[in-house]
C-alpha cells in the first residue's frame, strides 16, 4: 500500500461509494487483476461495506474497521489485503481514496503487533509423494482416478497454480521429441499479459493423458472436468475449490498427513529442486515466480540444510546444480575423479615447469643477441 504524506491531506473525511455494487465503469478496467484478485478484493470490500452499514466510508472508518479485525484474531495479510481492496476500488470508480494516517497507522500497528498470525503455509508435497499419489489414484482405473492421477502429475511437475491448472485446455497440451508432455501455461497470476511459458510434465503424464481422453470422450475444450457419479463427464472445467478437495483426499488416501491444499504440489516441487540442486534462478523460472522473497519462503529449509553454517561447519557438500549419486557406484566415480583430478593436476605441474625452462632458455639467448648486436 502507498504511504501518504499527511501534509498533503487536509482532512481524513474523504468518502467513497459504498455500495454493494463492485462493478466497475468498465468491464476492462476490472481486467487489471487476476481473476482470483478480483474475487478477493470484492469480498474484502463486501466486508468493509458491510461494517460501514451505511455510513461514509472515511479514513477514520476503515481504520476503525482494521481495529475491529484485530480484535477478531484475523491476520496482518488480510489487513492489507483490505486496505488495497478499498484503494483500488476507489480508483477503479474515480473516487477519493479514504486511506490516511490513521489508516497507515492503524496498519503499521496491526502489521506490528499481529506478527505470527494468520493460517500459515500449507505443507508441501514433493515429487516422490505427488508421483505415489498419482500411481495409487490410477490404480482405481476409474475416470476419476485417471484424470486425478493426470492433474497430480501436471501440477506437481509444472509447479502449477491451482487457478492455471483449473484454466488448462487440451489445446495447451502438446508432445516433446522424447513423447514427454508439454503443458503452455496461457495466463498465470503473474503474467498478466498473457506472455505464456511452457513447461514439461514427462512421459507418463503424457501416457495419462491418452487414458483420460479415451476413457472420457474428449479430444478438445476444458483439460480437467467434473465426473458425475453415473460416470458421466461434464462439458465444463473444475474450480479451484474442486482441485484442492481432490488433493487433500487424495494425499489422505495415500498417508501423507500435514496441512496440504492446492499449493502443496507448487511448494514440493520448488523444495524437490532446490535439494535436487537445483539453483534460485532456475526455481523461480520453472515456478514463475517475479519476487524472489515468495520463493525463498518455500526453499528456506532446503537453503538452510546446505546454507554457510551446514557447509563450514559440519562438511555438508552444497548445491552445485547436480543430483547427488549414492551407492557404490558414486563412490567409485567419485574416487576415480579424485584419482582424475590428481594426475591432471601433476600434468600441468610438470608443464608449468617445461613452461618455465623454456622461457630461461629464450630469455638467455635473448640476451646473447642483444650483446652480439651491440658489438656489430
Amino acid at each position: 500500500m502507498r504511504k501518504r504524506n499527511p501534509a498533503a491531506k487536509a482532512d481524513n473525511t474523504k468518502t467513497i461509494h459504498t455500495g454493494h455494487g463492485d462493478e466497475p465503469p468498465t468491464r476492462l478496467a476490472d481486467e487489471k487483476h487476476a481473476p482470483g484478485t478480483r474475487q478477493t478484493y470484492r469480498r474484502a470490500v463486501r466486508g468493509f461495506d458491510k461494517w460501514l452499514a451505511g455510513r461514509p466510508g472515511t479514513d477514520a472508518e476503515l481504520a476503525a474497521h482494521l481495529d475491529q479485525m484485530f480484535a477478531r484474531g484475523l491476520s496482518p495479510n488480510y489487513a492489507v489485503v483490505v486496505v488495497a481492496a478499498v484503494e483500488d476500488r476507489a480508483e477503479r470508480e474515480g473516487a477519493p481514496s479514504p486511506i490516511g494516517e490513521l489508516t497507515v497507522r492503524s496498519l503499521d500497528a496491526f502489521r506490528r503487533n499481529g506478527a505470527g498470525r494468520g493460517t500459515g503455509q500449507v505443507d508441501g508435497i514433493g515429487w516422490r509423494d505427488a508421483k505415489r499419489m498419482a500411481k495409487l489414484a490410477a490404480a482405481r482405473g476409474d475416470l476419476a482416478g485417471i484424470r486425478d492421477a493426470l492433474y497430480i502429475r501436471i501440477a506437481s511437475a509444472c509447479l502449477l497454480r491451482v487457478s492455471e491448472a483449473s484454466a488448462l485446455d487440451l489445446a495447451d497440451l502438446s508432445f516433446a521429441e522424447d513423447g514427454g508432455l508439454l503443458v503452455h501455461v496461457r495466463r498465470s497470476k503473474t503474467d498478466q499479459q498473457g506472455e505464456g511459458s511452457t513447461h514439461y510434465a514427462g512421459k507418463p503424464a503424457t501416457a495419462l493423458l491418452r487414458r483420460w481422453m479415451k476413457a472420457a470422450g474428449i479430444e478438445d475444450g476444458p483439460l480437467f472436468r467434473p465426473v458425475h457419479r453415473s460416470g458421466a463427464v461434464g462439458d465444463g472445467r473444475l474450480g479451484a475449490r474442486s482441485l484442492r478437495d481432490i488433493v487433500k483426499r487424495r494425499a489422505a488416501a495415500a498417508g501423507i498427513g500435514g496441512r496440504v491444499s492446492g499449493h502443496s504440489f507448487r511448494i514440493g516441487a520448488a523444495q524437490s529442486m532446490r535439494a535436487a540442486g537445483a539453483t534460485h534462478a532456475e526455481i523461480m523460472v520453472e515456478g514463475r515466480w517475479k519476487r524472489i522473497e515468495t520463493m525463498l519462503r518455500y526453499i528456506r529449509d532446503q537453503d538452510a540444510a546446505a546454507g554457510t553454517t551446514a557447509r563450514l561447519c559440519f562438511g555438508v557438500a552444497p548445491h552445485d546444480g547436480r543430483s547427488k549419486r549414492g551407492g557404490a557406484h558414486g563412490t567409485a566415480k567419485r574416487t576415480r575423479r579424485k584419482k582424475g583430478a590428481g594426475s591432471a593436476a601433476k600434468e600441468l605441474r610438470r608443464i608449468g615447469k617445461e613452461s618455465r625452462r623454456i622461457m630461461r632458455t629464450l630469455t638467455k639467448h635473448g640476451k646473447r643477441l642483444a650483446r652480439i648486436e651491440k658489438a656489430m
